[in-house]
């Protein structure tokens, strides 16, 4: 029994080394991260991670249809206009009309599909990752 567990401590041990050692990759995994938006442009791809508020309408007046979870997969999306530099609840940033490239939860329980289009802010302080211009 001792040597059992013996042998089950060292395995614990190299799977601990193991974890700490990968650590670092999943915290970079994500390609290209973007800090300045100006690099943003038509046809740009990128995730965003966070609760964004997404309106049906092209209008920024309009009240939002959804809003997303912050959750690991993030929402992807391809921008088909730069619709103006704004501030919106005291943040300066873009207001984008996009397509999501991958479905994704609302905080209300519903499935969104991908091709869904959708009005949204994105504020100058918020990273987007896996950028592509």
């Amino acid at each position: 029994m001792e040597k059992y567990l013996l042998s089950v401590t060292a395995a614990m041990k190299r799977l601990s080394a193991l974890i700490l050692l990968l650590c670092p990759m999943f915290l970079y995994a994500h390609g290209v991260t973007l800090y300045d938006h100006a690099q943003i442009k038509e046809l740009s791809s990128f995730c965003i991670m966070g609760v964004i508020e997404l309106r049906t309408e092209k209008d920024v007046s309009a009240a939002p249809a959804y809003r997303t979870l912050n959750h690991e997969g993030g929402m992807k999306v391809a921008v088909l206009e730069i619709m103006k530099a704004d501030v919106y609840e005291s943040r300066h940033g873009l207001w984008l009309y996009v397509i999501l490239t991958s479905p994704l939860w609302a905080d209300n329980g519903e499935w969104i599909e991908k091709s869904r289009k959708f009005l949204i802010f994105l504020p100058d302080d918020m990273p987007v990752y896996d950028f592509e211009a």
